[in-house]
């Protein structure tokens, strides 16, 4: 007799009923290797296993955290390598199923504990940043250094994929040290590993973001320091979420592999109208200081001898004023099958929490809509 507990599982009951099905049953799983013996297949979910071990680097950062959670959702074992203590990355236990997230403990000086988080993995991405150097981490130790580390450590682990994350901005010519660094970065990790897959993205704005957030923050001064009022500076702001879902398209799909992609958002704003855009959906009043470059400079200056982590250096002034450019033939979301959403759809969302408590509940209105460079 089948009892309420078998009922539950039919085929199981079956089985148990049926000695033939039954010796076949254990025959598959006695042959089965102790990995394969619970794992589920297939892109099923977060417990399940889709055949692709990932290392993020950088993945406790901006962007990785988005990048982790869209690969976990498909059933990807990831492996992220972390400095400082385990209840820094805590959070991001709760992304993936029990063991679907493995937390390596590394440094980007220590080139062992490098290969040691690649040592099983299929594909490697790398999200690694930094915007100002301080007295443990010039940016070329990360942007540069650590990147050509990763890249060595990928080709001797026999890593099939590596994602390697730059800028849109990113020119050995630039006037920003940071872009310059991006860009030999890229440079060496395609000598090195010349079918990696470039990530090239603009300014991206997010929940967490240091963009929109930051233009909210200025609202407390009496007016908004801007380089000629902001209209000599051209954006293409991109939500971190369709970067993200870049990211995991290149890491899972192999026609994707030894291309370089710039991804921006679908419309092009004016470094004044963004801040002011921004400002108004807060609901506070803008008002903007025109100031020369050097004198905003100087202030960049005096922000690097704070003792910690500066609000504000002279090389992030620098790149506030880059305008971001694309090129006609480099492929895109398009390319990707990606649609990427307009500022006006998403901003609310990030900047909502800036406003008063008696405006937080107020929708956007037709008049809260950012409108693009005129052609």
């Amino acid at each position: 007799m089948i009892s309420i507990r078998k009922l539950t599982s039919p085929s199981q009951a079956l089985k148990s009923q049926i000695p033939a099905l039954a010796e076949v049953f254990i025959v598959q799983k006695r042959n089965a290797s102790s990995r394969d013996h619970l794992t589920k297949y297939g892109a099923g979910g977060r417990n399940s296993f889709n055949g692709n071990v990932v290392t993020v680097f950088g993945g406790t950062g901006f962007l990785g955290r988005y990048v982790i959670n869209r690969l976990a959702k498909v059933g990807t074992q990831i492996i992220v390598p972390y400095r400082g203590v385990e209840d820094d990355v805590r959070y991001l236990r709760l992304m993936g199923d029990l063991g679907q997230i493995v937390f390596v403990h590394y440094s980007i000086n220590d080139y062992d504990s490098i290969k040691k988080s690649l040592t099983h993995s299929t594909t490697a991405i790398n999200l690694l940043s930094r915007d100002y150097s301080n007295r443990n981490f010039h940016m070329e130790d990360t942007l540069v250094h650590a990147s050509e580390s990763i890249a060595k450590a990928s080709l001797e682990c026999g890593v099939k994929k590596l994602v390697h994350m730059s800028h849109l901005s990113a020119d050995s010519e630039s006037p920003s040290e940071y872009m310059r660094l991006k860009a030999k970065g890229e440079s060496t990790v395609r000598e090195i590993f010349p079918e990696a897959t470039f990530m090239k993205p603009a300014q991206a704005y997010g929940f967490e973001d240091r963009y929109l957030n930051k233009f909210a923050y200025l609202a407390k001064l009496p007016a908004v320091p801007l380089v000629d009022g902001g209209l000599s500076t051209t954006k293409r702001p991109v939500y971190v979420a369709d970067i993200a879902q870049a990211v995991v398209a290149a890491a899972l799909d192999d026609s994707l592999m030894n291309k370089t992609f710039e991804l921006y958002g679908p419309e092009e704003y004016y470094l004044h109208d963004m801040v002011e855009y921004t400002l108004r959906l807060t609901r506070k009043t803008f008002r903007y200081l025109p100031v020369p470059m050097q004198l905003y400079k100087l202030w960049g200056w005096l922000g690097e001898q704070s003792l910690f982590d500066p609000r504000l250096t002279q090389d992030q002034v620098e790149r506030e004023y880059l305008s971001e450019t694309v090129t006609d033939d480099a492929h895109t979301f398009a390319d990707i099958g990606i649609e990427p959403v307009n500022l006006n759809d998403t901003a609310l969302s990030v900047v909502r929490r800036h406003r008063h408590y008696y405006h937080f509940d107020e929708m956007k209105t037709d008049d809260d809509v950012i409108r693009p460079v005129p052609v």
